[in-house]
């Protein structure tokens, strides 16, 4: 009895290792994304604001990349998504400030003030449009996954530009994604 309860122990293991592992080489595959193909829109998902309205590094990479994008025309649009802040402005809004410092008619910003997540983000996308979606290089396998689920097909991922260098918590992000990979791949929300 006891043998047979160490050798399920150990096939569990193994198993679990094995999808760990495939969801960190997924999540790592896309780390390099930076198409410059033309697409209609840029996706810039969002990310933290700090206190005083101010971007976090993620945010203001995300939304500096998506203007870069379109100043380069890549794109002809720019979608910002994103949530509340819990210290003051909404994501969408710093963006937004962020791209009218940047000269950025607001008639070409669309913004998607309930990207609470990835997947919503996802979702509340229009049809019959083709995107860039803008992130950091460890969020971009999770996206991926997320519009291959949505039956998103002319879709494009880049990579965001560190413009004040990598995050001292992206050990912790990339631990993030790959848990996230893994929930939304075997769709464990569905079994809750």
């Amino acid at each position: 009895m006891i043998k047979k309860f160490v050798k399920i122990c150990i096939v569990c293991i193994v198993m679990i290792t094995a999808v760990i592992t495939v969801s960190a080489l997924y999540t790592l595959k896309n780390y390099t994304a930076a198409d410059t193909a033309h697409k209609d829109c840029a996706v810039v998902f969002g990310a933290a604001v700090w206190k005083d309205n101010i971007p976090s590094h993620a945010l203001y990479d995300r939304t500096m990349t998506g203007i870069d994008l379109y100043k380069n025309k890549i794109v002809s649009c720019l979608i910002f998504s994103g949530g509340p802040s819990t210290y003051g402005a909404h994501e969408v809004d710093v963006m937004k400030k962020l791209a009218q410092k940047n000269n950025i008619e607001s008639k070409k910003i669309v913004a998607d003030y309930n990207g609470l997540n990835t997947r919503a983000t996802i979702k509340n996308l229009p049809e019959n449009t083709s995107f860039v979606f803008v992130s950091n290089d460890f969020h971009l396998g999770r996206i991926a996954l997320l519009a291959n689920q949505q039956n998103i097909s002319n879709f494009s991922l880049h990579r965001a530009t560190y413009y004040r260098g990598r995050y001292f918590k992206e050990p912790q992000f990339f631990i993030h994604e790959v848990i996230g990979t893994i929930y939304y791949f075997f769709h464990i929300n569905a079994l809750i």
